[in-house]
């Protein structure tokens, strides 16, 4: 209820403070593999899940709890469909199309 991942009523916490075990548990028995599924990669899938719905640099600093924006910046790469989109964003406010190339591509 309190939205823990792991509880746990052995620990004064409510909660398990070391998550290897259960974590890799969750792996396996999701049929992945704990070699290269770690904690890390939900770490590594937040930031960039953040960064590709826009969430600026500073904020992403913020939650991340990294000092350096040269370190936030090794998360936050650019996901190849986020460039398309924002690609394609740019160019239909900014590009005219001339009259010739819409008759040639409705040639095709």
């Amino acid at each position: 209820p309190e939205g823990w991942i792991f509880p746990s009523a052995r620990s004064k916490s409510g909660h398990l403070e070391k998550m290897a075990k259960p974590f890799t548990a969750c792996v396996v028995a999701s049929g992945l593999d704990p070699k290269l599924v770690t904690p890390h990669v939900m770490r590594h899938t937040a930031i960039t899940r953040l960064a590709a719905i826009g969430a600026d640099i500073r904020t992403i600093q913020e939650y991340s709890g990294h000092e350096s924006l040269e370190m936030v910046m090794r998360y936050t790469h650019a996901q190849d469909r986020a460039i398309d989109r924002a690609l394609d964003a740019l160019e239909g406010r900014t590009v005219i199309e001339h009259p010739a190339a819409k008759a040639y591509k409705n040639l095709g």
